[in-house]
C-alpha cells in the first residue's frame, strides 16, 4: 500500500528488524474497486453515467500513471500520482542468538609475560539465555503510481535501538574459567548491544479489489548501515493484506468533507541478514563483563554473532483514513510473535 514504508528495518546485533508495506492485484467486473493505496477505482454500473466526463480527462492529465488517461476514461477514480510520506516504525522482538564469539584477544601478565599472547576465538565460552531486541525506524518515502495497480517507492531514514542478552560467561579450560569466575558472578549477565544508522531502500506495491473489498501485496529491499558493525544489514520484506474500505459521511459542523476509511487485517515475512561482526571497542557492556573484555582487549578484538529471529511471520492489523485526496493518515499494528507500531502521515499531489 501507499501508506506503508517500514524499513526500517530494518538491523543490528543481535537483532534489527525493518519494517515495510505492500501490494497485490486482481479484476473483476461491474462494480470494481481498486483500493490502490490512496485511492478507490470505482467503475460505473453499466447503464449509469460515468461522473467522469471525457474533457474532464483530457484536462491536466498527469504522465503518471501509465495508461491513466484510459484509466478514467472508463469511470476509474484513481489516486493523485505522487506522494510523501513520514513514517514511523516501533518494534519489539524475541532474538534466538545461536553463538557470541569474540576474536582477536591477547593478555599479558607483567613481568612474568611481557608480549601479549593471543587468545584462542573459542576460548571463551558465551552461552545465551534468551535475548529481547526494540528499535524504532523514522524514514521519509517518495512514491509514484507507475500503472494503475502498480507503485512503486524509496525510502530514507534513521534506526535507533538496542538488544538485551542474559548470558552465561566461562570458558572450557579450566584455569581461565576460574579465573572468569573469580573476577565474579558471571552467570545471567546482561549482554547490551546499543545501536543506531542509516537505513534506505526500494519497494513496490500491487493493488486490486472487488466492490469494496481490496488486496494488496508489497515487496521492498533495503539496507542499513550500523555504528556498531562492519559493513551493511540487508533485508527483505513481504507484506501480503486483505482489508474493506468504507465511505464516511461529510460533518458540517467542522467542514469535514466526504471521507473514506480502510480496515485490513495481513501478515508480514522479513528475512534480514543474521551474522553480524564488528569491534569491540564499539561496544559497551555490563560492569562486570566489561571490565573482563578491558583485560584482554589490546584494540583489536572483535566479535562474531549469530542468531536468527524467533519467526520470520507475524501478524498485522491497521487502517487508513483518506481525510481529502491529498492528505491520509495510517496505523498498523503487528502481533504474535513479533510486537510492531507503526504510523505515516501521508501528502499526495
Amino acid at each position: 500500500m501507499n501508506y506503508y514504508s517500514f524499513t526500517k528495518f530494518s538491523a543490528l546485533v543481535a537483532s534489527l528488524l525493518l519494517a515495510t508495506t505492500a501490494s497485490a492485484q486482481q479484476e473483476s467486473q461491474n462494480s470494481l474497486d481498486y483500493s490502490l493505496d490512496t485511492g478507490n477505482v470505482e467503475i460505473t454500473p453499466v447503464g449509469e453515467t460515468s461522473t467522469i466526463q471525457k474533457d474532464e480527462v483530457e484536462d491536466d492529465e498527469p504522465f503518471l500513471p501509465i495508461f491513466g488517461k484510459e484509466a478514467r476514461e472508463k469511470g476509474y477514480e484513481l489516486p493523485k500520482s505522487y506522494g510523501i510520506n513520514v513514517n514511523y516504525m516501533n518494534i519489539h522482538q524475541n532474538i534466538n542468538v545461536k553463538s557470541i564469539q569474540f576474536d582477536g584477544l591477547s593478555f599479558s601478565l607483567p613481568p612474568i609475560i611481557n608480549k601479549p599472547m593471543p587468545i584462542a576465538p573459542d576460548m571463551f565460552k558465551i552461552d545465551v539465555r534468551s535475548t529481547r531486541q526494540r528499535s524504532h525506524t523514522e524514514t521519509l518515502r517518495l512514491d509514484a503510481w507507475v500503472f494503475p495497480f502498480m507503485n512503486v517507492y524509496g525510502v530514507v531514514g534513521h534506526t535507533k535501538g538496542r538488544s538485551i542478552s542474559k548470558v552465561d560467561v566461562g570458558s572450557k579450560n579450566p584455569f581461565v574459567n576460574s579465573f572468569i569466575k573469580g573476577l565474579g558472578d558471571m552467570d545471567g549477565i546482561d549482554f547490551v548491544l546499543k545501536f543506531k544508522g542509516t537505513t534506505y531502500g526500494l519497494g513496490t506495491t500491487f493493488a486490486g479489489g472487488v466492490g469494496n473489498w481490496f488486496g494488496l501485496v508489497d515487496l521492498n529491499y533495503t539496507r542499513t548501515k550500523l555504528n556498531i558493525i562492519d559493513g551493511n544489514i540487508k533485508a527483505f520484506t513481504l507484506a501480503p493484506r486483505v482489508g474493506y474500505r468504507f465511505t464516511l459521511p461529510a460533518v458540517d459542523a467542522i467542514k469535514l468533507p466526504q471521507s473514506k476509511f480502510s480496515l485490513w487485517v495481513g501478515t508480514m515475512y522479513q528475512n534480514v541478514d543474521q551474522n553480524f561482526h564488528g569491534k569491540l571497542s564499539k561496544l559497551s557492556f555490563s560492569p562486570k563483563l566489561q571490565s573482563l573484555i578491558n583485560f584482554v582487549n589490546k584494540g583489536d578484538g572483535t566479535f562474531n554473532v549469530k542468531q536468527k529471529m524467533e519467526s520470520p511471520w507475524n501478524m498485522l492489523a491497521g487502517f487508513r483514513w483518506e481525510i481529502t485526496p491529498s492528505f491520509n493518515i495510517v496505523t498498523e499494528a503487528g502481533f504474535i510473535k513479533r510486537n510492531s507500531f507503526f504510523a505515516a502521515l501521508e501528502y499526495r499531489f
